[in-house]
């Protein structure tokens, strides 16, 4: 689910429309009630719940779903309980068809690493709606790093990314290597079965507030079998790699086509590659709009590394042209905090243009880097 932080891109141009996913945009505007829903959402959501199941507050919301925190009435434990109503579409309807499914293979899966995805506990099914029951899994990575606040400099809007304290821990290389062994040991797992999650981002990566203690994955809405077919969706095109994003725009058998061309891991391990970019860089990559945000103990201006009007797919490609041209100079150009040469390797190794090139999960968990 996209969190909380959103800004409103509509005025500058059409935003690019995902086809199963909620659309990554902003919108500064004050929050809503978390026990409460807009006259649309009490239209396309009611007061339908599952039986057994207590209400309790909003997690998340999307364009196609909402998420809530609740109860279970006979143990009093805390569940996430994702509803899509079917009059979202059948876009939406196989996306959360797609997560049960994946959630359903992983759950048979006896592995250490499958500890950091959230665990699907169950499924249901009705007229009005499909129900995915979930372990609570904590704040989205988004969420957790950045803060957007609107305000005026010289008579011009500008936005202030303010950075909550778990970003200090990310800023610790040590923190960002164990986040970083987590994600690798996920993806490992997963291409090992064949399995593309394509919408690894902040947005789903879920954290505890306060001290970095581990992440939860989740959202496998976008995911598919490596050697199976059928079209791609742009969930979020800036953590897309380019071989992906170019195709995602046109007809034909994307998933086949990209076998032939990828190994299992590289669509993911790109992905990867693009969060540790933004996570160095204190802005989120989509961030189009003018910012301020702290770097190095100096407030500067800028924009997100992928940022692009409307967020158009040619502008992202042309931005990921730009940053693979030269990953180590990007980085030691935009880092809030001190990277090492052997994180910038490890880095630029990710985002070779060539998915057949990427490193692979395995070798990523030895490298220097990691083995320091």
């Amino acid at each position: 689910m996209r969190a909380n932080l959103i800004i409103d891109n509509r005025k500058r141009g059409q935003a690019l429309v995902p086809q199963n996913r909620s659309k990554t945009r902003v919108q500064i505007r004050e929050e809503k009630s978390k026990f409460s829903l807009s006259p649309e959402e009490e239209k396309l959501y009611g007061e339908r719940f599952p039986a057994g199941y207590k209400k309790l507050k909003v997690l998340g919301r999307g364009g196609c779903a909402i998420v809530w925190l609740a109860e279970d009435s006979l143990t009093g434990k805390k569940v996430a309980v994702k509803q899509i109503s079917r009059l979202s579409g059948s876009n939406a309807v196989d996306s959360c068809k797609r997560e049960i499914h994946f959630g359903s293979l992983l759950n048979e899966i006896a592995h250490p690493a499958l500890k950091s995805i959230a665990r699907l506990l169950g499924s249901k099914s009705d007229k009005s709606d499909l129900w995915a029951l979930y372990e609570v899994g904590g704040l989205s990575l988004s969420k957790a790093l950045y803060h957007v606040k609107g305000e005026f400099v010289r008579g011009e809007r500008i936005y202030l990314i303010e950075h909550p304290p778990l970003y200090e821990d990310f800023s610790h290389i040590s923190t960002l290597r164990y986040f970083l062994k987590e994600l690798l040991e996920i993806i490992s797992v997963l291409s090992s079965m064949n399995i593309v999650h394509s919408d690894l981002k902040p947005d789903n990566i879920l954290v505890s507030e306060g001290r970095y203690v581990g992440i939860k994955l989740i959202d496998f809405g976008s995911a598919y079998h490596f050697l199976g077919n059928g079209s791609i969706s742009t969930a979020t095109p800036e953590y897309m790699p380019p071989e992906s994003l170019e195709k995602s725009h046109t007809p034909g058998d994307h998933i086949k086509e990209l076998a032939l061309t990828s190994q299992p891991w590289s669509f993911d391990i790109w992905s990867v590659g693009m969060i540790l970019l933004e996570i160095i860089s204190g802005i989120p990559l989509w961030m189009s709009l003018k910012s301020r945000v702290l770097r190095h103990d100096k407030l500067i201006t800028c924009r997100g590394l992928l940022a692009a009007q409307g967020r158009d797919p040619g502008g992202i490609m042309r931005a990921q042209i730009e940053i693979t041209r030269d990953v180590s100079g990007i980085i030691k150009k935009v880092s809030a905090f001190d990277v090492p040469d052997s994180l910038c390797d490890l880095i630029e190794k990710m985002l070779k243009w060539d998915p057949m090139r990427r490193i692979s999960p395995a070798q990523a968990l030895n490298h220097q880097f990691m083995t320091f």
